[in-house]
């Protein structure tokens, strides 16, 4: 189960809006083979910052369910399409972004014989000599 977020531009009309929303929606039942469970369309909402000097844009939110391995056609897809300014894909099970890498925990990374590279402090006194005997 997924849902996937995007901002459409304000740049098209309402019936656009529509339409947008509907071409996201075939390709995901068509091309994807997916299921749409839920589907919000908001009003024109103000952006928090311009994206593609865009101030605004409308929101879509929509739940849907899908093979894994068919994301990255649905991201692909939606990086082409013109009238989608941002997109955010989050897989509802894990609740984390879809395809997102695993990051490594330190005492994972300790475990598996990792070391950390931080270099011990030095003290002030000791970069202030160092520094004179490399500027002699």
């Amino acid at each position: 189960m997924y849902e996937l977020t995007y901002i459409i531009s304000p740049a098209s009309s309402e019936p656009d809006t529509n339409a947008v929303a509907a071409k996201v929606r075939s390709f995901i039942t068509g091309q994807m083979a997916g299921t749409v469970k839920k589907e919000y369309i908001t009003d024109k909402k103000r952006l928090s910052y311009p994206i593609n000097k865009q101030s605004g844009g409308f929101y879509v939110a929509v739940e849907f369910s899908a093979e894994p391995e068919k994301m990255d056609e649905l991201k692909k897809f939606l990086g082409l399409e013109n009238d989608i300014l941002r997109h955010l894909l989050i897989d509802i099970k894990n609740g984390i972004p879809a395809k997102r890498p695993a990051r490594v925990k330190p005492a994972a990374a300790a475990a598996n014989g990792e070391t950390s590279a931080k270099a011990p402090k030095v003290k002030i006194e000791e970069l202030d000599k160092r520094l004179e005997e490399l500027l002699k």
